[in-house]
């Protein structure tokens, strides 16, 4: 039975491309630091040319009104602005991780990209409801939140496969089933360590770690985690094809507390979620 520490051990091993390139990283830890200019960004971003394509296409979209007159990387990315700039910048190394071919076999890359999006989707429309002061890294913390599935679905594919099977069997969770086949240990935990080695600002980290358990060995609740614990909740009912005006019945009591979010708004929420939803599909289609 697998330990957090053989684990990252397989990790540090593995010949296969990290799953957040040093591009996407250097991105996001320097969004934290409001002196970098667009031409800083710029310097960073144009090493890789999918990425640059993508936000090149994306500025001309008509969602952004560029109308095919971007033509400049810096003039893109004062277009877009930082949060849709760090968004396609995870966005375009997660899909170019889900297409690997060295995934498991059983890992569906198609659904879990649509539930990354739909959790951030929802983790932002709570954050802005809630004015949390970090609602702009929002949709990033819930797309990242599941990223320790991801981990192993690239490098511990045969471990993965023994969740799965027993999945099937007893017909519960994949939280519950990784709780059983590593000792404890589940994709959050796995998460945690990946988001730490590869030096995601701190912000995200606990909202990856703990988005099943947010309140569980914490003083005071993590708002940012809070949004993406109910986010995830509603994006599996979505997933599920639930479709109530109400928040889902799963989520942590004690989060629903913290949030105070009216019940009167819970449909207007639902149906902010799916715009925002809609929205994000637009801007974060598969590369090409």
């Amino acid at each position: 039975m697998l330990d957090l520490k053989q684990i990252e051990i397989r990790i540090a091993r593995a010949t296969t491309l990290p799953i957040l390139p040093d591009i996407a990283t250097t991105v996001l830890a320097m969004s934290d630091d409001p002196d970098y200019s667009a031409r800083d960004y710029e310097r960073v971003i144009s090493r890789d040319t999918a990425l640059t394509a993508k936000i090149l296409r994306t500025a001309n979209s008509p969602l952004f009104g560029g109308n095919g007159q971007i033509t400049s990387l810096q003039r893109a990315i004062t277009l877009l602005g930082m949060n849709t700039l760090r968004s396609i910048c995870i966005a375009v190394a997660f899909q170019s991780s889900l297409y690997n071919r060295r995934l498991n076999r059983r890992f569906d890359p198609v659904h879990f990209w649509q539930h990354s999006m739909a959790t951030g989707c929802a983790a932002r429309v709570l954050a802005c409801i809630m004015q949390c002061p970090r609602s702009g890294e929002a949709f990033l913390a819930g797309l990242l939140h599941d990223i320790g599935k991801l981990v192993l679905g690239l490098y511990l594919p045969e471990e993965l496969d023994r969740v799965y099977d027993l999945m099937q069997a007893k017909h519960i969770s994949q939280y519950e089933a990784e709780q059983i086949c590593f000792d404890g240990l589940t994709h959050q935990d796995v998460g945690r360590m990946a988001a730490e080695r590869w030096n995601l600002p701190s912000v995200y980290v606990t909202p990856i770690a703990k988005h099943h358990n947010p309140t569980e060995d914490v003083f005071e609740i993590d708002p940012l985690t809070a949004c993406v614990h109910v986010g995830n909740c509603i994006a599996h009912e979505i997933d599920q094809g639930i479709l109530t005006p109400t928040l889902p019945q799963d989520a942590d009591p004690l989060v629903l507390d913290f949030l105070q979010v009216p019940e009167p708004q819970y449909e207007a929420i639902r149906k902010a979620i799916a715009r925002e939803i809609e929205r994000c599909s637009a801007i974060h289609s598969r590369a090409a």
